[in-house]
């Protein structure tokens, strides 16, 4: 039903305003209407905030109350009342007696437990697969020794026979070395470079010089020799020994004697190890 209101307003105020009756309807059903959401609005609001009560049992029962939001993304499950992963794996008795007793057991023999692989390798390695030792210290200070003990003495036929070249001092020796096994087959691996001192002497005849040994490494065979450079003649005594040298040092002689000194080390490298 509409209510009608009727509104007098004063001659003076009515000459400015030609149009001073105004008259309002307003539903009552709808005044009525309007006030019903703000009580479901905040119905609703409380349903909707409103936590699972700890005591409810449902809840509970569901793990409603140990998740929080995210975690039902995340992946977490309930088992035996804990909250874990779904990785989580619970074996079921069928399972169980299938696999049987896993527990670690003592060995009665140790030494038939033992694991049998190939010469030279490690347990570990059945297989026979890429396996390395370093053996650069033994190797260092052997090749040292070995290049540290060559000599040479001129034949009889030469300008000073019985005059001996010698390698008197080491400046340099850099380099590694180590032993592999591949499939059941050993590998010698080294490589180094040196660099020489050397000295000949006869009576009161002096020389002396520096020399340089670059790859002494696998890929040179033996008997190849290996390559020298960087020889020098320091000081002398007698400048007409200049020819001699050349020939039974720098060429020969004694740069033989070096190779095949070498040579002798990569020997006792492969008997050794």
């Amino acid at each position: 039903d509409a209510i009608d209101v009727e509104v007098e307003v004063d001659a003076d105020v009515e000459s400015k305003t030609p149009k001073a009756t105004t008259t309002t309807k307003t539903s009552a059903a709808a005044t009525t209407k309007s006030a019903k959401p703000s009580t479901t609005t905040t119905s609703a609001a409380t349903s909707t905030n409103s936590k699972p009560n700890a005591n409810d049992k449902d809840g509970d029962k569901d793990g409603k109350d140990i998740f929080t939001k995210s975690d039902a993304v995340r992946g977490y499950k309930i088992v035996n009342g804990k909250k874990t992963s779904y990785f989580h794996n619970e074996l079921s008795e069928e399972a169980k007696n299938l696999i049987g007793d896993i527990a670690p057991k003592k060995l009665d023999n140790a030494a038939s437990a033992q694991i049998k692989t190939a010469e030279g390798t490690s347990a570990w390695n059945q297989a026979g697969t890429w396996e390395e030792k370093n053996v650069t210290a033994w190797a260092t200070e052997s090749l040292q020794q070995q290049i540290q003990s060559t000599t040479f003495a001129l034949p009889e036929s030469s300008p000073a026979p019985g005059a001996v070249v010698r390698i008197c001092k080491i400046d340099k020796l850099d380099g590694h070395a180590s032993v592999a096994q591949v499939r059941g087959k050993k590998r010698y691996i080294y490589e180094y470079a040196a660099n020489l001192q050397w000295t000949l002497q006869h009576g009161d005849l002096k020389c002396a010089g520096k020399v340089k040994i670059h790859d002494i490494d696998g890929t040179v065979e033996l008997g190849e020799g290996y390559e020298q450079d960087g020889f020098t003649i320091d000081e002398t005594t007698d400048n007409n020994i200049r020819p001699l040298v050349d020939r039974f040092v720098r060429r020969g002689g004694m740069k033989d004697a070096l190779n095949e000194n070498i040579d002798a080390w990569v020997r006792l490298f492969k008997e050794t190890h």
